[in-house]
């Protein structure tokens, strides 16, 4: 689910670093596997997203495909893949995205040291950078392994995938709000409303509210994206034990 300009290009989303430090929940205790399914509605269409989680006492792994990519990250649009590995408690180790003929690898240190190569537009890349704080390309493993008792606003950057190969960012912030009741195709939740916006005017541009299974899965049940209309809703899910 890659959340960018639009915050929506497939289900899985561009993840995040931290200006500010929180307390985090490891999901280490859940293991095994999730297949989830989601539907993405956009401009009158729907598109699909698959997302198969693996999960071990040290590691989250998970691939995500879908057959919506914005315009603004490849212009024929069309299928997407990623594939994340992460700690168990959501930092991101190494990431490999898929679009068209595109491909990328990303590798993360915790010492704020982000580098990306591959082919991207026919041509051999690579390019690094050292953060201050972590960084990251997708917020799913982010967004199920954060504590969600925290109520105070964090400032974080997000890469933009359609700058790649360049390594670019948006300055957002993340808010945890309320709890809601949430009904999507796979069942009623209850949930937790999170909130990911850019500061000041940008905010109309840049904003989204993704609502979150208050349990220990802390499953990606619901996502609106207010600059162009977007949703995505989880449609099924099933797990299986180790």
């Amino acid at each position: 689910m890659s959340v960018h300009k639009s915050f929506v290009c497939g289900m899985m989303v561009q993840t995040l670093f931290f200006c500010l430090i929180f307390n985090k929940v490891s999901i280490a205790k859940i293991s095994g596997t999730e297949h989830l399914l989601y539907t993405i509605q956009i401009n009158g269409k729907s598109y699909k997203e698959t997302v198969i989680v693996h999960r071990t006492e040290d590691l989250l792994q998970y691939e995500s495909c879908g057959d919506y990519t914005s315009p603004k990250v490849y212009a024929p649009g069309g299928n997407h893949c990623w594939d994340v590995l992460s700690t168990s408690d959501g930092y991101p180790r190494l990431i490999e995205y898929h679009v068209g003929p595109n491909t990328m690898q990303m590798t993360f240190t915790k010492d704020g040291h982000f580098e990306m190569e591959g082919f991207w537009d026919g041509k051999k890349c690579s390019n690094q950078k050292v953060f201050e704080n972590n960084v990251y390309v997708e917020i799913s493993s982010l967004i199920r392994t954060m504590n969600l008792k925290q109520n105070t606003p964090f400032i974080f950057e997000l890469i933009r995938l359609p700058e790649f190969p360049m390594i670019k960012t948006h300055q957002l912030y993340v808010q945890i709000l309320n709890d809601s009741i949430v009904n999507v195709p796979a069942g009623r939740f209850s949930c937790k409303k999170i909130l990911f916006s850019a500061s000041g005017y940008k905010g109309y541009f840049f904003k989204a509210y993704f609502y979150v299974s208050i349990d220990e899965r802390q499953l990606i049940v619901k996502i609106e994206n207010l600059p162009i209309g977007g949703k995505t809703e989880l449609v099924k899910m099933s797990f299986e034990p180790v």
